[in-house]
């Protein structure tokens, strides 16, 4: 039943939008869209590229299950058993879309988060949350401090789920940042981009085919994944990816004011970005972009890839990025060709989007300093050893001598005594 809403839904929305999704190779105008808060950035540069209230603080809704899904996959093992708790029947956790777990029933992570990515299902996000967090607040606390790393600063998630909860909040520009760094990650890719997938279970009579409910990922071959999400207090929220001809571009829309509306607005920011929008070399691998000194001789600091950067199609102003290098932490004596010595940042309004790895482009290594002439001591052994052999031999032959000297005394007395006898 839900794939049929699904595409009944799509082929709606194809009947409603006579001009095809990024089509126009004109300029188009900067779009005007209903949505209250909304981001576009280029995924590669970081840039952003169309904004609206972008500081403002929103309720996410289930879009925060981007988070809980990158949480799951850096902390869990897809082929780990879950095993459902009690809470997943708690009503203030799951209400809304759920799978119908049922306490001691056990998935593998791997198909709780199809659940979770395509189904949008609440019970589903309390089982990851306690299989990995221990429980409701651990994973929330492991969220938040994701979101800090990032760089989502004004983001504070409460739940796993996107459920309406006091301070549970972020903005179009975090959560543009948020969805960034989850896209570099394949796994979480290929999940999103899934329309359908069935996941076994023990019981019956339970949902075991999972819908995505992204209805761009039916209708748009760009479109390339991420997350829809609904409360009555958030409005309609989506965020979505789009690629065509070698760029990524990714958008965020909060507090929509229908279903239809996150579809209409973001088609128009694609269309907007890939249009009006293009991705040049800004510094090509190689460029020196700083220098030290080691020693007495002087070392670039080198690319090792270049840089891109995202202009208006045409443009010829100053790119509004900042590069900034920092600084090496220790005084180097010596270094080699090619090592990496520190990195650059590019820099938006405050805000680093990227980091390049600086190499140094020679080496320098100090010549070894000359030995001082060892003076070694004199060996004793040598001269004791030939002074006690020259004495034992000087014994041997005194020995021998005295020896020779009395037998022949002893003959010569004998000698004497046999001839006094004859007389």
């Amino acid at each position: 039943m839900r794939l049929i809403t699904v595409l009944f839904t799509a082929l709606a929305m194809l009947l409603n939008f006579a001009v095809p999704v990024f089509g126009s190779p004109d300029k188009v105008p900067v779009p005007e869209i209903s949505s209250e808060g909304a981001i576009l950035i280029d995924i590669t540069t970081g840039q952003t590229l169309f904004a609206k209230n972008p500081d403002h603080p929103y309720e996410p809704a289930s879009t925060t299950k981007i988070m809980s899904a990158l949480i799951a996959l850096e902390k869990g093992n897809l082929n780990d058993l879950v095993t459902a708790g009690p809470s997943v029947l708690d009503q203030e956790l799951t209400q809304g879309t759920r799978i119908y777990l049922e306490p001691g029933e056990q998935v593998t992570l791997e198909n709780l988060l199809y659940a979770l990515l395509l189904n949008s299902a609440n019970d589903a996000a309390v089982a990851i949350a306690e299989h990995i967090g221990g429980d409701i607040q651990g994973f929330t606390d492991l969220m938040n401090a994701k979101a800090k790393e990032i760089g989502a600063l004004n983001t504070s998630f409460k739940n796993p789920s996107g459920l309406s909860a006091d301070g549970h909040l972020t903005t179009a520009r975090d959560l543009a940042m948020i969805a960034r760094f989850a896209y570099q990650n394949p796994v979480f890719r290929d999940y999103v981009k899934t329309k359908t997938k069935i996941i076994p279970r023990n019981r019956e009579n339970i949902p075991t085919e999972m819908y995505n409910i992204n209805e761009f990922i039916w209708t748009e071959p760009t479109v390339t994944g991420m997350k829809t999400g609904y409360t009555s207090s958030a409005g309609n929220t989506y965020v979505a990816t789009a690629e065509r001809d070698g760029r990524a571009l990714l958008g965020v829309v909060l507090k929509s004011p229908s279903k239809t509306s996150i579809y209409t607005d973001m088609r128009k920011l694609f269309e907007y970005g890939f249009t009006n929008f293009e991705n040049v070399v800004y510094k090509p691998k190689g460029t020196a972009l700083s220098s030290l000194m080691v020693g007495d001789t002087p070392v670039n600091l080198i690319l090792t890839d270049e840089i891109i950067h995202t202009r208006e199609i045409g443009s010829t102003a100053p790119p509004d990025i900042s590069l900034h290098v920092l600084p090496i932490a220790s005084e180097l004596k010596e270094i080699r060709k090619d090592q990496v010595l520190t990195s650059v940042e590019i820099v938006e309004e405050d805000r680093v989007l990227n980091s390049f790895a600086l190499m140094a482009d020679s080496s320098v290594i100090p010549p070894i300093p000359p030995q001082p002439p060892s003076k070694k001591s004199f060996n004793w052994a040598a001269p004791i050893i030939l002074i006690l052999l020259l004495f034992l031999y000087m014994v041997y032959r005194r020995v021998s001598y005295l020896r020779r000297h009395r037998s022949i005394e002893r003959k010569i007395t004998a000698g004497r005594y046999r001839d006094r006898d004859l007389f």
